[in-house]
């Protein structure tokens, strides 16, 4: 038996959107047996565009029962049935939620007519429900009402089962085939292809447009968690009926796999991706020179196209840094902006006693030199790296080039390739974006204890 179901929510996601309406029709695979239809209160205001969509009013709904009510019923005319449903990963994950809210457990086998039309009607231009039924002649009223959409899907699974010679639906009911589990518009051979190795996926769309970009350490499993488990987030729903298809990159080393990752999300601009899209405002150690000649340094915001001496993830490492360079080096926290211009002696430091340069008792040039010293020192010294880490279980090294404090790319050599000078690995580098998220990324990996690259200093 089968019970054919569908759904109207106030909203995509299961977790935060509640049920208005439910259908059940059940099927013997021949003819329809009996149907249930309700309107249900889902305690809550539906939104203007849902009532538009399909027609659910609050008023409508204000006296009809909560899903507690009705959950019973639902239970009892589904129970030892073959879950159906148009996209079905949305309806049957919207029941489980609303029964897990109620204490109660919610398992059916489940089949979804997206997946196995692409498979038993293969070729055509959309698989959406209203597009498949005019192209297969199945009527379809009260479109976006639950009944009418389940008695459109009722017509067409009849329709798969008399056309099944492959026996394509008995495949699908096996929990092996993952039909059950991946997103209706998502070919199975681009998901068996994933390997289960470090890398980048990406998701895209009907048109190939990226949509979303992640990393993993096991991309096919990652991948697979995406449609899986219990969360039925709005982004999650996204997933379930919009992604077309997957595609993947290898990286096997984990500071070109988050470079990367930043790196192209910048690049593609995905739309489902939060993180690392825009230009982050981190913070800038500044030079310039006085019109009295004297060296001054600041921290500030760095604009997009701001050039900084060096750059920091945030505010207080920034200032942390400033501050132990001006008492290492005795330089003027004044001319340094720690304290404010005025009159008196800097009292930014009690352990050190600041030589007067900012009120004219010690020379510029005699300041300069120290200044030049230090930042020469620990920061010029430092801004032109290139980092070397051995790939595990291969002959070659990923490398990877800072100059001047910025990311200028990254790649793999060769092992027997590993000594070239700098000038000739520059030649073998994918060049790369940079911004100050870039250069933090690298920065922050130098300190942590995942660190496990050689690490060498050039002019």
């Amino acid at each position: 038996m089968y019970a054919i179901v569908d759904l109207e929510t106030t909203g995509g996601s299961a977790v935060r959107s509640r049920i208005t309406e439910v259908a059940v029709i059940i099927h013997d695979g021949e003819k329809e047996i009996t149907e249930y239809q309700s309107l249900i209160n889902p305690g809550r205001e539906i939104p203007t565009n849902i009532s538009r969509l399909t027609g659910i009013t609050n008023q409508m709904v204000e006296a009809a029962p909560s899903f507690a009510e009705v959950a019973d019923r639902i239970d009892e005319l589904t129970k030892d049935c073959i879950f159906v449903a148009h996209n079905v990963n949305f309806d049957y994950g919207f029941l489980r939620e609303s029964f897990q809210r109620l204490g109660r457990s919610f398992r059916r086998k489940k089949l979804c007519t997206v997946r196995l039309s692409r498979k038993i009607l293969p070729g055509k231009f959309s698989y959406s429900l209203g597009k498949l039924c005019a192209s297969e002649n199945i009527p379809l009223s009260n479109r976006h009402r639950a009944m009418g959409d389940a008695k459109a899907t009722a017509i067409l699974f009849a329709k798969l089962l008399r056309l099944d010679q492959n026996e394509v639906i008995k495949h699908s009911l096996n929990p092996q085939s993952l039909e059950a589990l991946l997103p209706p518009n998502l070919p199975k051979a681009d998901f068996q292809a994933l390997p289960e190795e470090q890398g980048l996926y990406y998701f895209k769309d009907e048109k190939g447009t990226i949509v979303y970009i992640g990393q993993a350490k096991n991309i096919k499993k990652r991948v697979h968690s995406h449609f899986s488990g219990n969360s039925n987030t709005k982004s999650k729903y996204y997933f379930v009926k919009h992604i077309y298809g997957v595609d993947y990159e290898l990286v096997p080393n984990k500071l070109m796999l988050d470079l990367s990752e930043a790196a192209e999300i910048k690049k593609h601009w995905p739309r489902h991706n939060r993180s690392l899209k825009r230009f982050s405002l981190n913070y800038g150690l500044y030079q310039y020179l006085d019109r009295n000649g004297f060296e001054r340094l600041s921290i500030g915001r760095c604009g997009k196209n701001d050039k900084p001496i060096h750059s920091f993830r945030n505010q207080q490492d920034a200032h942390s840094f400033l501050k132990q360079l001006v008492f290492d080096f005795e330089l003027c926290p004044r001319l340094s902006g720690l304290q404010p211009l005025g009159s008196g002696p800097c009292s930014y430091f009690e352990e050190i006693d600041c030589k007067g340069a900012c009120s004219g008792l010690e020379e510029a040039n005699s300041y300069n030199k120290r200044v030049r010293k230090a930042l020469l020192e620990k920061v010029k010294k430092q801004a032109n790296f290139l980092l070397k880490e051995a790939i595990p279980e291969s002959n070659k090294y990923a490398v990877l080039l800072v100059e001047n404090g910025r990311y200028k790319g990254h790649g793999e050599l060769e092992a027997d390739k590993a000594d070239l000078s700098i000038e000739q690995i520059k030649g073998q580098l994918t060049a790369a974006y940079d911004d100050q998220d870039m250069a933090n990324l690298i920065y922050s990996y130098l300190n942590t204890k995942d660190f496990k690259a050689q690490i060498s200093y050039f002019n």
